[in-house]
């Protein structure tokens, strides 16, 4: 969505509420595609003392397999927008504000980047998830699979006294 900021830069106190969709569908996480529906972003770009402000929520679904059991799961999230706006800035360096040229702004990057920089490292069907067997792969939490469990070569030795003394 492009923003006209020009009459929201020239008036103090002028603001414009937010309230659209943004398709993501084609934004791919770890191998899978987790925007199955599109993002709605709500919100307000208002100036206060000659900056603008960017301040809204963007809320959406995201379907995942669990990092565990693999087994799909959606989850439902949102994502704070905070951004503020300037025509210009005296240190360049400076990441607190966004430079605005040609005030006219796109705010589907910004969004996107925000979203995407918000995820998750993992993605848990439960949070007691037991995940998969290693051996033989079966999900752990349908039930306890029939490998028999692997002996720490370091201990083998005392296994062998202790199967000794039975």
């Amino acid at each position: 969505m492009i923003i006209d900021l020009e009459s929201i830069f020239n008036v103090e106190g002028l603001s414009a509420d937010l309230d659209y969709e943004i398709d993501m569908s084609g934004e791919e996480l770890d191998g899978a595609f987790p925007f199955k529906t599109p993002v709605r972003v709500r919100g307000r770009v208002a100036n206060t003392t000659g900056i603008v402000e960017i301040n809204a929520e963007a809320s959406y679904e995201l379907t995942m397999p669990c990092s565990r059991c693999a087994q799909e799961t959606v989850h439902k999230m949102s994502t704070e927008i905070y951004h503020t706006l300037v025509r210009q800035v005296e240190n360049e360096n400076n990441d607190d504000f966004l430079t605005v040229t040609d005030l006219r702004y796109d705010l589907d990057p910004l969004v996107r980047e925000d979203i995407l920089l918000s995820m998750p490292y993992k993605f848990l069907c439960s949070d007691d998830c037991k995940g998969l067997c290693p051996k033989c792969g079966k999900n752990l939490n349908e039930g306890p699979c029939s490998c028999k469990p692997e002996t720490d070569p370091r201990l083998e030795a005392l296994r062998q006294l202790l199967d000794n003394n039975e």
